[in-house]
């Protein structure tokens, strides 16, 4: 979806004509982006972590539970990471959810990318997952509704939770909440994780490529570092990737 859409983060072309009232939902729209993603910074350009300003600090997790105690948390992206959605009817879209806007509802045809399930059903038994997304929770909550089968998915966090840094929607993983050294992101937009890209696992921007394997490949990497002998996960990923 278009990136001034202001309920997805996706990045297809602008809706249409009859469909032009998702740009005047009560949501403001979010900063226009541009779609060309820059490259991955290198320690240098990293920008630095927003200072948190209350005494107390305030996670955007709620403290890890018993029995997760032990795993990484693996944080994953949403739109063009798992899934791919559009205002217009894809055939090979896996579901729609219907998404209301100034009170009409519209529907939004989703396709999922390809392993999606089967990679989510390993990360679940290996990592507390989060899946983290500049999308708002109103298009996001019914999309991992359907999305998540296995319900593995153990927190979801969507726009409000975003950092905006010169007009881009930031991931800071230093709010989630968990220990830095076992967390790791995968996005497809470098942008996200700008303040933390030894943290991160890139891949690509997918729309529609029926024979794009990129989630199964990741599966033994992410198998490798939820090893409890890998004790900061970004000494491994800075020097792998």
């Amino acid at each position: 979806m278009h990136n001034q859409y202001p309920i997805a983060s996706t990045d297809e072309p602008a809706a249409e004509a009859n469909h032009q009232v998702v740009h005047q939902a009560n949501l403001p729209p979010p900063p226009p982006l541009d779609r060309t993603y820059p490259q991955p910074t290198t320690d240098k350009q990293v920008p630095p972590v927003p200072s948190v300003q209350s005494e107390k600090q305030k996670w955007l997790l709620p403290p890890i539970q018993d029995h997760f105690s032990g795993r990484k948390c693996l944080v994953l992206d949403l739109d063009e990471t798992l899934v791919h959605s559009s205002f217009k009817v894809l055939d090979r879209a896996d579901f729609t959810i219907p998404v209301e806007i100034e009170g009409q509802y519209h529907n939004i045809y989703v396709i999922k990318r390809p392993g999606v399930d089967q990679f989510m059903k390993r990360v679940g038994e290996l990592y507390e997952v989060v899946v983290f997304t500049a999308s708002v929770s109103k298009y996001g909550d019914p999309l991992l509704d359907k999305l998540d089968i296995h319900k593995v998915v153990h927190h979801r966090l969507f726009r409000d939770s975003c950092y905006n840094h010169q007009g881009n929607y930031v991931k800071d993983l230093s709010q989630v909440g968990r220990d830095l050294k076992e967390t790791i992101i995968i996005d497809n937009s470098p942008t996200s994780y700008i303040f933390h890209p030894k943290h991160a696992i890139p891949i690509s921007s997918w729309f529609s490529d029926a024979h794009d394997n990129e989630l199964l490949d990741l599966i033994p990497v992410l198998e490798d570092l939820a090893h409890s002998q890998v004790r900061d996960v970004s000494l491994v990923l800075d020097v792998a990737l």
